[in-house]
């Protein structure tokens, strides 16, 4: 080729610039042939951004089709002669000169260094006029700028629709690249860079910072990249030894992980430069820590070894706990660190402590096989024949949907379908029963997702085989959330996937299968999976974000797997709050636990010290005694030190040494002299009351306020540990009221209102605000006919006087909050001994009163789980059965469950054992004195409580006091008596509510359980009474019904006795149970012994359901109010539902724990803030977790009851035919 020809090339590769002016063009052609006019490059920068738009200045990314010159710039180019055919608008008539220009042999090195330049300032022009063509750089100095400007072009003007980034085969990526770059290799670059003075030692280190760096202009996710180039990878392999480690600190993040992927792509390239891959797993970045101690995983000991010892010489410690883990277990690995701790002091402890942890984990027994259970396969099912009937009529519906629609395109193309529907009817079946794996059209219009919402015949199978063949990238998550639940195994799912010949075995699949594993599949359904494949597990585990759940996950396993163990005991002794606990109490089994716990006792941070002394505690192992007593002798932290003491208790030691009144005085005089905590500037320590240890000496003040202070320190507002043990030497009576006071203070501050004077001056401007915003309202209703159907509404606003604005803004304004009481949340740990029965009304009260402040929630179910009186658990117990947030209630749940794990009780066992008594005695009877008088309180029947005096005679009331009675003793009384009436009839409404739910749960209890702690309960007794029971022989049988009596016996509907057996298995009757007869009898008897039945177990029936039904909505269409829909709604138990985008919601839910199962009840929605407006039932069905389930699945007498709710929102309202027009839904 001529030096006319390469003229030529270069013309027309710069033909743009002639729309910029024809001067300039010229001049640019023969800057870049023969050297000449080099003012150009000054010449371009008066130009601005024009010249980079009018070239398409490419970037990565850039492409033939995604450069696309608009209107105007296609304007300019056509009138120098540059055409594009009709209909295409790419960049590709720009830039496929320059493409010719790039497969050219015939350029010379200075050519091509001068049309870097040149491109390099046209670059730089627009950078500096802003221009959007242009692309910026954060490329190191050490890369010329005309080699990263000429780079960004010759890649950028490549036609990459053949070249995959993604594609993992770099050789095969670089070949690919090579047949469009002919010539653009290794070689040329590093030619290039000598040919401009580079010294040959320099060019391995600017080609390889121009291969993976910003010098190339930022991201080549979907343009080839420089290290495509034949031969880079090859060429910095060669000269590894001219690339200092340092390198790779100038390379941004995204950039060291190209690195990384390449060398993992390329063994030889990943051995040459071992000691790049070393500087990165010390490096700032944990997820690149992680990924190049992947990559050193794999090479050669010998080969890891050499490049990792002078890394290891000089590493600081804080980025060096992941390397150390990992050659604490690898071949050679243990030499090595030997030399680092030797070499490095900063690292001498972290290797110590890394070994000492593996040490304990090494414990005998701990690496004993997993037996993982056996799955059923998942049948393949069926042939997908009866879709093709199916589809055919919701198909002919989206068609005649599209009548009148103008631009309804999807329903046209369905209706020039309906002439073919037979043959891409059957292309589908085909698909769907595996006998083609070509995607039918239908396929490339619908999801697989609407596929499965209108063919009830259609299969997993089926919808895994649309997956396979769509072209579109397949989503299984939601499809297998369709078809499988929360219970099944995923090893069945993957064993069908393989079946079927589509089993997870790409990338993309399997990702896809592991995060529906992941999020959606029960721990206790997915730890065989996951057995199957840790590296998977480990991998969520070392990610923050998914540790959580990745614990939960791996709890579940009998024996925690060998692989996991390292990073589980590494989050066991790691800085998380929320993952800490869970690391510590999956590793609870492990024989070496007890090892692997002391080791915290002497981490560097004091959270991590005092979260290890209280996992040594809960081990309450007597070997740890020694530990912990050494621990406590270097100890300063005062929040460390009480961890400590509270575990060496637990453990069995002697702390009498430190719980004398002498010591503790010498302690809280030392811990007073230091800085109290900021945020408990609020609390007034002075204010304190006076109190007596045991025995009835006066406890010193300054010991009860550092324990104030203390507590608060620890910020742990459950009392269990120190703060019950310090109580405990306290007189109790002394105790509970210092409980009570600091607790009590603790919730007046979390819930103090705004200065009165504040409050007012605030209610003049948002009273006047809302005021005239309402007479503006109503002019705008008036003056707008549009607006006419908000003018009742409108006029009832502007009615309000502005007095009335006013006082309903200052009382809105008190309402609020000045503050929050967490930061100083330890100070609930008191509560821990305050009278269970006053707790649990503060509790009751406060949840009542602040239901949305979470976090103050989760603080009190913790102080309810700690102090553990009947009054408290039963709080606690009502909040885990059903809480309108849905963390709160698992947090109580989770709770409970450990106060039952405790006991050696089931939840409901501890439920029915820890039913308070309100005071009365097992004979029914509230006995109250006055010291030589004596009154009585009985239960009436509306369960309210009625006073006697000796003489049997009724009093509405205590009566005054006389002269020579104890004042004391009458405040006493009447205290109590209050407390009685408060407690009695919090009781009876909880109990209530859970009889309800066991039966809808069909619970059963034993014969002696229920007469122990139901029949024979004083208050619970009182209930029974009024419902119906069931009693079958123990093995099975008949069942007879029963009704207890007020004195004792229990009766069947015909008033005979009935025998009640130690062993019968009790339980509560219902409709659905009995016969009519038998319903009818009951009936009658309750009406003539004019008993009140407790609630309804007569009346409800179960519906008729299809086999594979969901929903139920025979009852939709009925029209009444929201105000009253939800009034309604809540009475019976339910909640307002899930809020949808723009505050909409359009369901009630009710927990039904017993079941595991929410009841959601479908309207046609509301708004939040609500009002009131037309609404219509809807539908109803159940959940459970996010799934939605089976009618078939639902427990008969459950769906029974939920179904009379149904009936009940229906009957506020007659049916309307037109209810979807009239109900104004909101969407």
């Amino acid at each position: 080729m001529t030096d006319s020809d390469v003229r030529d090339l270069v013309d027309r590769a710069l033909l743009p610039l002639k729309a910029v002016n024809e001067e300039l063009h010229a001049h640019a052609v023969g800057y870049v042939v023969d050297g000449e006019t080099p003012q150009v490059l000054f010449e371009i920068i008066a130009f601005g951004g024009d010249p980079g738009d009018c070239l398409l200045s490419t970037g990565p990314g850039a492409s033939f089709c995604s450069s696309r010159p608009d209107g105007a710039l296609r304007t300019r180019l056509r009138a120098v002669g540059i055409r594009w055919t009709s209909g295409d608008r790419s960049a590709r008539p720009v830039l496929a000169p320059r493409d010719d220009l790039y497969r050219s042999d015939a350029v010379s090195l200075a050519q091509w260094v001068r049309l870097g330049r040149l491109l390099d300032s046209v670059r730089r022009a627009g950078a500096d006029r802003g221009s959007t063509g242009s692309m910026g750089s954060t490329a190191p100095e050490r890369v010329p700028g005309w080699l990263r400007a000429l780079l960004i072009d010759v890649l950028g003007t490549v036609d990459s629709r053949g070249i995959d980034r993604r594609d993992k085969a770099v050789d095969a990526r670089a070949e690919r690249l090579g047949g469009s770059r002919p010539g653009w290799d290794a070689r040329r670059l590093a030619a290039l860079l000598r040919r401009e003075g580079f010294e040959d030692r320099d060019v391995p280190a600017v080609l390889l910072l121009a291969a993976y760096g910003g010098a190339t202009g930022g991201s080549w996710a979907m343009s080839p990249s420089p290290a495509d180039l034949p031969g880079v990878a090859d060429y910095l392999a060669d000269h590894a030894d001219a690339l200092p480690g340092s390198l790779m600190d100038v390379l941004r993040p995204e950039e060291r992980r190209d690195v990384l992927a390449r060398m993992t792509a390329s063994p030889r390239w990943a051995e040459a430069g071992a000691h790049l891959v070393a500087a990165l797993s010390v490096g700032a970045s944990k997820e690149l820590r992680r990924q190049a101690i992947e990559l050193l995983g794999d090479l050669e000991p010998a080969v890891r070894a050499r490049a990792l010892a002078p890394v290891l010489a000089r590493a600081p410690a804080s980025r060096s706990s992941e390397l150390v883990e990992f050659l604490a277990s690898a071949a050679g690995g243990a030499d090595l660190l030997t030399r680092a701790a030797e070499a490095n002091r900063r690292l001498a402890d972290l290797i110590a402590r890394t070994r000492a942890r593996h040490d304990a984990l090494s414990a005998e027994g701990a690496d004993a096989p997993l037996d993982p259970p056996p799955f059923t396969p998942l049948e393949i099912g069926p042939s997908a024949a009866p879709i093709r009937a199916e589809l055919r009529v919701a198909l002919e519906r989206v068609a005649d949907r599209s009548d009148g629609c103008q631009y309804s395109w999807m329903h046209g193309q369905v209706r020039e379908m309906l002439g073919i529907m037979d043959e891409a009817l059957d292309a589908l079946v085909a698909v769907a029963d595996g006998e083609s794996d070509q995607p039918p059209v239908l396929l490339t219009m619908f999801s697989v997702l609407w596929f499965i919402d209108h063919a009830p015949s259609l299969t997993l199978a089926h919808a895994l085989r649309f997956h396979a063949a769509e072209r579109r990238k397949a989503r299984y998550g939601d499809t297998l959330r369709h078809y499988t639940g929360p219970q099944t195994d995923p090893r069945a799912i993957e064993d069908l996937m393989a079946r079927l010949g589509h089993g997870p075995d790409t990338g993309e699949r399997f990702r896809d299968l592991h995060d529906y594993v992941f999020r959606a599949v029960d721990a206790e359904a997915s730890w065989p999976w996951y057995a199957e494949h840790p590296e998977l597990l480990r991998e969520r585990l070392m990610d923050t974000d998914t540790a959580t759940r990745a614990l939960e996950i791996v709890a579940a396993f009998p024996r925690i797997p060998a692989e996991l163990m390292p990073v589980v005991a590494e989050i066991a002794l790691g800085p998380s709050r929320v993952s800490r606990p869970l690391a510590q109490a999956a590793l609870r089994s492990h024989p070496g636990v007890r090892g692997l716990a002391e080791l915290g006792l002497a981490a560097k941070s004091v959270e991590v010290r005092a979260s290890a002394a209280a996992w040594v505690g809960s081990l309450g192992q007597g070997a740890s005694v020694p530990a912990l007593r050494a621990a406590l002798g270097r100890e300063r932290k005062e929040v460390v030190r009480a961890a400590l003491l509270a575990a060496l208790e637990r453990c069995g030691g002697d702390v009498a040494e430190f719980l004398s009144p002498e010591a503790l005085e010498t302690e809280a005089a030392k811990g007073l002299k230091g800085r109290m905590p900021a945020s408990l500037a609020w609390f007034d320590l002075e204010a304190l009351p006076a109190v007596r240890w045991r025995g009835g000496a006066a406890a010193d003040p300054r010991i009860i306020r550092w324990w104030v202070v203390l507590a608060d320190r620890m910020r742990n507002p459950s009392g269990r540990g120190l703060v019950d043990r310090y109580l405990s030497l306290l007189e109790p009576g002394d105790a509970e009221v210092l409980a009570a006071h600091v607790t009590r203070a603790w919730t007046v501050q979390d819930t103090r209102p705004p200065e009165a004077e504040e409050s007012r001056a605030h209610a003049q401007v948002a009273g006047r605000q809302r005021y005239d915003y309402a007479q503006q309202w109503l002019a705008r209703c008036r003056a707008n006919p549009s607006w006419a159907g908000d003018l009742n509404r409108a006029e009832a606003a502007a009615a309000v006087p502005l007095e009335e604005q006013i006082a309903a803004a200052y009382a809105e304004h008190q309402r609020t909050y000045v503050g929050s009481s967490m930061p100083d949340k330890g100070l609930l740990a008191f509560a821990v001994r305050m009278d269970g029965g006053e707790l649990a009304g503060l509790v009751r009260s406060y949840m009542r009163d602040n239901p949305n402040r979470r976090a103050q929630l989760e603080a009190l179910v913790r102080v309810l789980h700690a102090n553990s009186s009947p009054e408290a658990l039963q709080v606690l117990l009502d909040v885990a059965r059903r809480h309108r947030m849905l963390s709160v209630q698992r947090a109580a749940a989770a709770l409970a469950q450990e106060a039952a794990d405790e006991r050696g009780w089931s939840a409901d066992e501890l439920a029915d054992r820890t039913i308070p008594t309100a005071g009365f005695d097992d004979d029914g009877l509230l006995r109250l004195s006055y010291g030589d008088r004596e009154l009585t309180g009985r239960l009436a029947p509306d369960f309210k409580i009625v006073l006697f005096d000796a003489a049997g005679k009724v009093r509405k009331s205590l009566p005054a006091p006389r002269v020579d009675e104890d004042p004391e003793v009458v405040k006493e009384t009447r205290k109590r008596l209050t407390a009685a009436r408060k407690e009695a009839k919090a009781v009876l409404s909880l109990q209530t509510g859970r009889l309800h739910e066991a039966m809808c749960g069909s619970r059963t209890w034993r014969g002696t359980d229920w007469r122990r702690y139901l029949a024979g309960h004083p208050l619970v007794g009182r209930l029974v009474t009024r419902l119906i029971w069931t009693a079958g022989p123990a093995g099975g049988g008949e069942a007879v019904t029963f009704r207890p009596t007020e004195d004792g016996t229990f009766v069947g509907a015909d008033d005979a006795d009935v025998p009640l057996a130690d062993d019968a298995m009790v339980g509560l009757a219902h409709g659905t149970l009995l016969s009519a007869a038998q319903a009818e009898a009951w009936r009658a008897h309750l009406a003539d012994y004019e008993v009140e039945p407790l609630f309804n177990q007569l009346s409800a029936t179960a519906p008729r359901i299809g086999g594979s039904q969901k929903v139920l909505t025979d009852l939709q269409g009925h029209v009444t109010d929201t105000f009253t829909f939800r009034g309604a709604a809540t009475r019976r138990g339910y909640q307002r539902g899930k809020m949808l985008d723009g505050g909409n919601f359009e369901d009630y839910v009710k927990e039904l724990p017993s079941a595991n199962l929410t009841a959601v009840l479908g309207f046609t929605g509301s708004r939040v803030p609500e009002e009131n407006r037309s609404c219509a039932t809807t539908g109803l069905y159940f959940t459970r977790g996010e799934r939605q389930i089976g009618l078939a699945a639902v427990p008969p007498i459950l769906l029974a009851e939920c179904y009379a709710d149904y009936e009940a929102m229906a009957a506020l309202g007659p049916f309307d035919p037109d209810w979807e027009e009239n109900a104004t839904p909101l969407w």
